[in-house]
């Protein structure tokens, strides 16, 4: 256990120092930010301050909405990032020297997998506090200690899904280059994946139904109703089950695949599959070959 958390203290400094990895696994946050307060944010309360005739609160539910979707955009590039150094020792020859050592390859990998939870935790966090702190310039409502108990679980599972899917995909790059052209993909269609940019039900159906069988819905879907619990019940106290139903459906609260309705429960299970799923490709891939 000792080797283990050298390592993974060692694959965390190593990534914390690194100020341009840090910024690029935040790069996807900052566009975001920078597009709701210039433009799609005010466009947002426009739109929903019409439609429901200007009721109190419509400032803190998109306010809440745009922060959860960056908090699962966090759970996503930064896990991804971190991953890097994996690329960078395989680059470097530093796997080699780990190799000829009589550490466990089943140790040095999880250690990798393990730096990429810490350090995601770490920042995820910071992002949950600035978050805290827009909502509660915009007029909302500090979440309460069950609510942050409850988002902390699963943003922790979100994170462990999206670092299995990514570890597995690492093992098979080679060079940084590739990498780096991965993660570039993936910062930039992680917004449209998770109906970030645009919402959900104004796509497709189609479209629809592809984006809602991806993780990233599942999570961000999760995300939502809990981060934005306080502003629905404000928002729509007195209105029609209807109209919160039409919320919900538009901007991503609830997964639907065709007409079947996935409940909580399942989209938490469906995660846990998924994350086990490329955890056990992962394993089946290192006993066959090196990282």
């Amino acid at each position: 256990m000792n080797i283990l958390y050298q390592l993974v203290l060692r694959n965390t400094r190593l990534y914390l120092r690194d100020k341009a990895a840090v910024f690029f696994s935040f790069l996807s946050v900052i566009i975001i930010i920078f597009m709701y307060v210039l433009f799609l944010g005010k466009m947002q309360e426009t739109n929903l301050s019409e439609a429901y005739s200007n009721v109190e609160g419509i400032d803190w539910l998109v306010s809440s909405w745009i922060m959860a979707g960056i908090l699962t955009v966090s759970t996503v590039t930064v896990p991804l990032s971190a991953l890097g150094t994996l690329i960078d020792d395989r680059y470097k020859g530093v796997l080699n020297d780990f190799y000829t050592s009589p550490i466990d390859r089943k140790i040095l990998s999880l250690a990798y997998l393990i730096s990429s939870w810490v350090i995601a935790i770490i920042m995820v966090s910071l992002n949950f506090i600035v978050g805290q702190i827009y909502v509660i310039i915009m007029g909302g409502e500090i979440l309460g200690l069950l609510s942050i108990i409850k988002l902390y679980g699963v943003i922790l599972l979100s994170i462990m899904t999206f670092s299995s899917l990514f570890f597995y995909i690492s093992l098979y790059m080679k060079t940084q280059n590739a990498f780096g052209t991965m993660a570039t993909l993936v910062g930039t269609f992680i917004g449209f994946l998770g109906g970030i940019y645009i919402p959900i039900g104004a796509m497709g159906k189609n479209v629809q139904t592809v984006m809602n069988i991806l993780p990233s819905a599942h999570s961000v879907t999760l995300i939502r109703n809990i981060y934005m619990e306080g502003a629905i019940d404000k928002v729509f106290s007195g209105a029609p089950q209807g109209v919160l139903e039409n919320y919900t459906f538009m901007f991503g609260l609830q997964v639907n695949i065709g007409d079947y309705l996935l409940s909580p429960f399942q989209l938490v299970m469906s995660m846990v599959i998924f994350g086990l799923f490329f955890y056990v490709l992962s394993v089946v891939k290192l006993s066959k070959s090196k990282l």
